[in-house]
């Protein structure tokens, strides 16, 4: 196929209404099948699958009304690179280049422009969807069905099959300078990022921190600038996104109070690619090597968040680690943090300011603890600040001691009125997960709507063996497998992940 146009979407389209008209006649139960994901759930393959990775074309790009039309499977980096060349980009673009704009809408994703804009689903104006009978329909935010694109927003594709977006751009430059603000306590990078985000006329577009320990933090603005530019005229050029760049947060670590550089558009949105924000850590401590410039270059590619993540995925090793990110008021943050130094020890934390917009009672899947919206001080900013917390690091992997840790987080999280994004497993019983979330909004929407041939939100998110926590908490512990026994065996373990990332 030469040229890929609307009436070869909607060809596509009606097949696969098909398919799941099909299925719904039949009563079957079934999945929706992307092709990849920067999830670290598992899957059931004994679930009949819808296969949609071939919805991955970009449709059209409107310069006047600043959309982009484009299939959910479309991953950031095409859909940046495309609209970059016609001088715009995503209002939110979220750090992974493979992270699809539908996984984005579905799945509750945010970044450093999340101060202003929210969420990821907030910059959409307009969704397609497959309904659970077959049905095809447009959805619009505040008009045409919007009941159904709000309850499509953040709830892990359970409400339908998504099949167009609308996604709003905004205009923008070919880089961004950053300048680095230094802090020397939690509780000073927490004030001085909100207080920030507060500025009636902040002069940044871009905001986000690193913290490294309780004592060094690093708040990173940035602002669109012309790389060619008078201003920009002897600051310091940096690059993120090639074998022979350092990782961002390496980077970002060893900078003095106020400095400043400038990087590419395309390589500052996806400045966390290399190295996972930090994850490829692991990969250097499992085999003992030093994380050094030789070796970042020599390992580059599998050290991006694509083969991280398709490793993790092969033998299911998330579950030997934190990865979470978690949103909590700016008020409880401090304790959190102090929480996570001393039970869990897990260092560096990204922080990255993200707007709860109001009208928050409208989208049942927003991961955002059921509290009354606030206005901000800036009345153009309508919405109450809240801080994403990415929690990712080791911790032990005996089953007992990641239900152990992973109840205790959950148990923190509902104390300090802050909860999980969904792309990773939850170990909530149903009952404890549902107190977060309006379920019987939820379920009448599901059956208006035709959508409980899907699995719920709960069905998606929940590790496998949580459905009876004090069952499982009293019974035997299971014996491994010969392929988890391997799998679990040093170097072997890591061998399989590589081979897997390289040539499966």
């Amino acid at each position: 196929m030469d040229h890929y146009t609307l009436k070869n979407h909607e060809l596509a389209v009606r097949k696969l209404a098909a398919e799941v008209a099909g299925l719904h006649a039949a009563q079957t139960p079934f999945r929706i099948n992307h092709g990849s994901t920067n999830s670290t759930r598992r899957r059931d393959p004994s679930t009949p699958q819808l296969h949609i990775s071939h919805l991955n074309h970009i449709l059209a790009i409107d310069t006047d009304s600043k959309i982009a039309t484009v299939e959910p499977n479309v991953p950031l980096d095409f859909l940046v690179s495309e609209s970059l060349q016609l001088g715009f980009m995503p209002l939110v673009v979220m750090e992974f280049p493979g992270i699809t704009v539908g996984g984005g809408f579905s799945g509750a994703s945010g970044e450093s422009t999340g101060w202003k804009e929210g969420l990821f689903d907030c910059s959409i104006e307009e969704i397609e969807m497959i309904l659970g009978n077959g049905d095809i329909v447009q959805a619009t935010k505040n008009g045409e069905n919007s009941d159904l694109f709000d309850s499509a927003r953040c709830t892990l594709g359970t409400m339908g099959v998504i099949t167009l977006l609308k996604v709003r751009l905004t205009e923008t430059k070919d880089a961004v300078q950053l300048t680095y603000h230094h802090t020397s306590s939690v509780n000073e990078t927490i004030v001085r990022l909100s207080n920030m985000c507060e500025e009636r006329n902040a002069k940044f577009d871009f905001i986000e921190a690193i913290q490294y320990d309780i004592q060094h933090g690093v708040i990173i603005t940035g602002q669109h600038v012309s790389y060619t530019s008078s201003e920009t005229r002897g600051v310091p050029r940096q690059r993120f996104d090639r074998a022979i760049d350092p990782w961002f947060y390496m980077h970002a670590r060893e900078t003095f109070e106020s400095y400043t550089d400038i990087v590419p558009t395309q390589s500052y949105l996806f400045r966390h690619d290399r190295g996972a924000f930090w994850s490829g850590e692991v990969f250097f401590n499992y085999y003992g090597l030093p994380n050094n410039r030789f070796f970042r270059w020599l390992l580059n590619p599998i050290m991006t968040a694509r083969a991280i993540y398709k490793a993790m995925l092969a033998v299911d090793s998330a579950d030997g680690a934190i990865v979470q990110d978690l949103l909590l008021p700016v008020e409880t943050s401090e304790a959190f943090i102090q929480y996570v130094d001393k039970e869990l020890n897990i260092w560096p934390l990204w922080v990255c300011p993200t707007l709860k917009k109001e009208g928050a009672e409208k989208v049942v899947g927003w991961p955002f603890y059921k509290m009354n919206d606030k206005v901000s001080a800036d009345p153009e900013k309508k919405g109450e600040l809240m801080l994403n917390f990415g929690v990712w690091g080791p911790t032990d992997p005996a089953p007992a001691a990641v239900r152990k840790t992973n109840r205790e987080l959950e148990q923190k999280l509902r104390e300090l009125r802050g909860m999980k994004v969904p792309y990773a497993a939850n170990f909530y019983t149903e009952d404890e997960f549902w107190t977060l979330y309006d379920r019987s909004k939820y379920d009448g929407l599901r059956k208006r709507w035709h959508a409980e041939a899907l699995p719920s939100m709960y069905e998606k998110v929940r590790r496998a063996q949580t459905q009876d926590v004090r069952e499982e908490e009293t019974k035997e512990p299971e014996g491994q497998t010969w392929k988890e026994a391997v799998l679990t065996t040093w170097p072997l373990g890591g061998l399989y992940q590589t081979y897997h990332v390289l040539f499966r």
